[in-house]
């Protein structure tokens, strides 16, 4: 259903958001089973505080949290700060906190499953150390990923917070029958991984699960696991019984692959074919490597996974990698503001850049596998051609004979950073994996005219890539920059020279990892020119507005602040669930491109970080806080017809694929 009656004035850093609705779209769900059922909100008024709102229905406002008042450490059964209370009355008091400051709008707090222990000092009766505590327990990260109702979750380990040599297994979870009511169980663990001799544990923040039937009509699951040290780390297969949830064997590694994100792509025409697109983020020469992971005829897990192919932006005349500025702080493409002469609340000096990574972060596969949208970093976001990718088989690429494995280098003498050789451009579009603006008809024959000087095709080229890549770095400041790229499904653009009905819209979140103000949001991007991407929208947080940041007050009990900018997206027709970070889940309704609005909050306490993909499973919503371990919520709002039911929905795996209902219920 298609909101009705609604006029909005909205800034476009998104970060004022005013709205007038009819009655019938005031409702509001608060807390659930765990946290007890709110009544609806009469007419409009702050959940935080009770105060009238005037024209301003909650239901359709940018929720700021009271971080004054949000508690930041173990509570007890009336959801006050105490460290010595029961963990039983901690769970409890976290659930009325939430109610009483308003943390959860038309959301249902459903489940909250603490996956590290607190330990008890026996001298002062206080509890420190685990997810009851808000205490940072890993290392900026958490991994989860579901496949049918088995569900796993890794934690980022060896922190300075957590101490040398500290590891963590993956916990691994089964969803119970009735979801609802019963949190999953945990039912095996799958053994941490460490480097120098085990005084260094991995970072399991990057876990991919997926069921699926082989030619042979066997059910099959397997996990692909990124075990990171830091930017980069092994991509791990295992086979998974899908019965029992639990690994079989101890994995294969693909060699030479070392990946920050990847996708988990599900080849539609073979279902025994999977291919992990695994981005770098400078942990290896390429940004982007391909590996087949099981065997194309049988849907096996591979002993050994194989090389498909690899993109390096570099290579093909793009922005070279850990690009500084000269004496002036000037960049090739533009200069940054500079806000480190100011602090905020904790002592930390405000946002500058000293130099550019321009590595790829991030990124996704389309369904059909013959597009990749980039989450390019500091290079911004663009599109891949991965036709070949998708149209051969395994076998035919790996002969050579398709297309070139790995990308084009075009500077004159391979010397990269010096001169683009114009005459070597056109041979990108041979590469397997080459950006859309290669390969487009009229570029080539401009590449290929004899009417045009080398230098005026050099100028023309050079000002379509400029554009061909969407970027806000500079100005504005942004160490990672494009953290996430994710497509809009099921809206087609309707161009005429769109007649594989490829998307219209991507949703972008951008990233700045040690949280300096201005925090970072979301923008959503026109792409019905694959080589033309232009922003239309955005939605962003109070804190991407500088004094607003700098203002933030420290939590009462908090320790350390969390990031704060918009991380993961889990992409739908019209609704965006957000990993916020410190602002918890946003639901983002994107029915209108041009102007985004926040339709739903959920901030679990107490003070905590969410960086997961919000993985959806028959209809629930999972997400994984770095602070407080797994949470379980219900979306109730607008359009939450279109949460997927009765199959797993993620935006970092082809989706959506089946979920366990049925086994679950024999069970």
């Amino acid at each position: 259903m298609r909101l009705k009656g609604l006029a909005t004035i909205v800034s476009f850093t998104g970060a004022l958001l005013i709205a007038t609705a009819t009655p019938a779209q005031r409702s509001d769900s608060s807390q659930g089973s765990g946290g007890g059922t709110a009544a609806a909100a009469a007419g409009c008024t702050d959940p935080s505080s009770g105060a009238t709102a005037g024209c301003v229905p909650e239901t359709f406002s940018t929720f700021d949290i009271p971080f004054d008042r949000l508690p930041g450490g173990r509570l007890n059964a009336n959801g006050e700060l105490d460290p010595t209370s029961s963990p039983e009355d901690a769970h409890k008091g976290a659930f009325v906190a939430a109610k009483r400051l308003g943390l959860f709008r038309n959301f249902e707090w459903v489940h909250w499953i603490p996956t590290v222990p607190s330990v008890k000092d026996p001298a002062t009766g206080k509890w420190s150390g685990g997810d009851l505590d808000g205490f940072p327990t890993g290392w900026g990260s958490t991994g989860l990923g579901i496949a049918g109702d088995c569900l796993y979750w890794g934690r980022s380990n060896s922190t300075n917070t957590t101490g040398p040599g500290v590891t963590r297994d993956v916990k691994i979870f089964r969803i119970q029958p009735d979801p609802e009511k019963d949190p999953p169980v945990e039912v095996g663990t799958m053994p941490q991984l460490t480097t120098d001799g085990g005084r260094t544990a991995v970072r399991d923040r990057e876990l991919r699960p997926y069921n699926y039937t082989s030619t042979d009509g066997r059910e099959r699951m397997l996990l692909v696991r990124s075990a990171a040290t830091g930017t980069g780390g092994d991509i791990i297969v295992y086979t998974i019984d899908p019965e029992t949830c639990l690994p079989v064997g101890e994995g294969s590694v693909a060699k030479g692959v070392l990946a920050h994100e990847f996708y988990l792509w599900h080849d539609p025409k073979n279902p025994n074919r999977f291919l992990v697109i695994s981005q770098t983020y400078s942990a290896q020469d390429e940004d982007l490597v391909i590996t087949a992971i099981t065997d194309e005829k049988t849907g096996e897990v591979l002993k050994e996974p194989l090389f498909i192919a690899s993109f390096t932006l570099e290579d093909i005349g793009g922005p070279i990698r850990n690009e500084r500025p000269d004496e002036t702080g000037l960049f090739s493409n533009g200069r940054y503001n500079d806000y480190s002469h100011l602090t905020d609340a904790w002592g930390r000096p405000g946002a500058s850049m000293a130099s550019q990574p321009n590595n790829m972060h991030s990124g996704s596969m389309s369904d059909d596998g013959e597009r990749f949208y980039v989450a390019g970093s500091n290079t911004g976001f663009y599109i891949l051609n991965t036709e070949k990718i998708a149209q051969h088989t395994n076998a035919e690429l790996i002969s050579g004979k398709v297309c070139n494995q790995r990308s084009t280098n075009v500077w004159v003498d391979g010397k990269i950073g010096g001169l683009v050789d114009v005459r070597k451009l056109p041979e990108v579009a041979n590469d397997c994996v080459h950006p859309a603006l290669n390969s487009d008809p009229g570029v080539l024959a401009m590449l290929k005219s004899d009417e045009l000087s080398d230098v005026e095709k050099l100028v023309r080229y050079t000002r379509l890539e400029t554009r061909s890549r969407f970027t806000y770095t500079p100005p504005l400041v942004s160490m990672v920059g494009v953290h996430s790229a994710v497509p809009v499904p099921n809206r087609p653009s309707r161009s005429r020279n769109n007649p594989k009905g490829r998307p219209a819209y991507v949703v972008l979140t951008e990233e700045w990892p040690f949280g300096p103000c201005p925090e970072r949001g979301l923008r959503i991007l026109n792409i019905e020119s694959e080589i033309t991407p232009m922003m239309i929208g955005a939605h962003a947080m109070s804190d991407s507005m500088l004094e607003n940041c700098l203002e933030q007050p420290k939590p009462p009990g908090a320790t350390i602040r969390p990031m704060m900018h918009a991380h993961n997206p889990t992409v739908l027709e019209n609704l965006v669930f957000v990993g916020w970070l410190g602002h918890g889940v946003r639901a983002i309704d994107i029915s209108n491109p041009f102007n985004p609005i926040e339709v739903g909050h959920a901030r679990p306490v107490p003070w905590g970080d969410i960086m997961t993909y919000p993985d959806i499973h028959n209809g629930l919503i999972y997400v994984g806080d770095n602070h407080t371990g797994l949470h379980v919520l219900k979306y109730t709002g607008p359009r939450a017809d279109e949460v997927p039911k009765d199959v797993v929905y993620s935006s970092n795996r082809t989706s959506p694929h089946p979920s366990g209902r049925t086994r679950s219920a024999k069970n």
